[in-house]
């Protein structure tokens, strides 16, 4: 297992390397704290996920083994439109809509430490995703932006050694290019691919970012931030894309707020 893991390393997969139709696991949160689920994190315990949901700042720890209970919860603000979170083993980092990143250090103790980053960013940009890329030491914050705009949607990276935002994106989707490699169906809203979530995959390195407009997965090559892949989700299987995590073994989650039910995450392995 592991050879193979290391081998693909050096050998990116010339295509996408996720069954997207075949989820492997489907977790229903029945938990109301999670009906609107708009971020999610892998944690360094097996099977034990970090996720946030709208208006409130409060980080739920989710026992996907076990159903999707909630294990514990960490509250670090009472109001705020939290779009995205990531563990770190030494502090949990969210991020609000406007671009404001908190950090929470020692959140398993009795008194965690909050900490609060005034970025660059504005109300307008619409950050909906928040990931870590270890090469950089940086979080990355992926832009909405104006959804009805054809606009470029960045991302930008948040540097964790200075604590500051990078003035130029790191990355620059074209949504006229994911429509290009993904036609619109027919019936299909005449929408524009929107950031809703961002990852960085563990092997390769690559760059996902998930679109909850169009049901959108977009893969950029980490180096030049080209598109190497583009793809159409489920919407039955997800009806509103917002949260995307991997684990150690690159497996895929993605999380889906629960339109008319619970909301869920899926589980699809990595073909390696």
């Amino acid at each position: 297992m592991l050879l193979a893991f290391l081998l693909f390393l050096s050998a990116p997969p010339d295509t996408l390397p996720y069954r997207l139709q075949e989820p492997s696991h489907i977790i229903n949160l029945a938990s109301e704290e999670l009906k609107e689920i708009s971020g999610l994190s892998a944690t360094d315990q097996p099977g034990v996920f970090c996720a946030i949901a709208d208006e409130k700042g409060e980080i739920y720890f989710v026992d996907i083994q076990g159903g999707g209970a909630i294990l514990r919860s960490v509250l670090f603000r009472d109001k705020g439109d939290f779009e995205g979170l990531e563990w770190l083993p030494e502090c949990l980092y969210a991020v609000k809509s406007n671009g404001d990143v908190y950090e929470i250090a020692k959140w398993d103790t009795d008194n965690p430490r909050i900490r609060f980053y005034d970025t660059s960013l504005e109300k307008a940009d619409d950050v909906e995703g928040l990931g870590y890329d270890s090469s950089r030491k940086s979080l990355l914050l992926a832009c909405k932006g104006n959804p009805d705009s054809d606009s470029l949607r960045n991302i930008f990276a948040f540097s964790l050694k200075s604590n500051k935002l990078e003035k130029d994106p790191v990355y620059s989707i074209n949504p006229l290019e994911v429509n290009r490699l993904v036609p619109y169906e027919d019936g299909e809203k005449q929408n524009f691919f929107s950031p809703s979530g961002i990852a960085v995959h563990p092997a390769t390195g690559d760059v996902y970012v998930l679109s909850s407009a169009l049901k959108r997965l977009v893969v950029l090559n980490r180096a030049d931030g080209a598109i190497r892949f583009a793809v159409r989700l489920d919407k039955k299987l997800l009806p509103q894309p917002e949260g995307i995590t991997f684990d150690k073994e690159g497996n895929l989650y993605l999380s889906s707020e629960g339109k008319k039910g619970e909301g869920q995450i899926l589980r699809f392995d990595f073909q390696k």
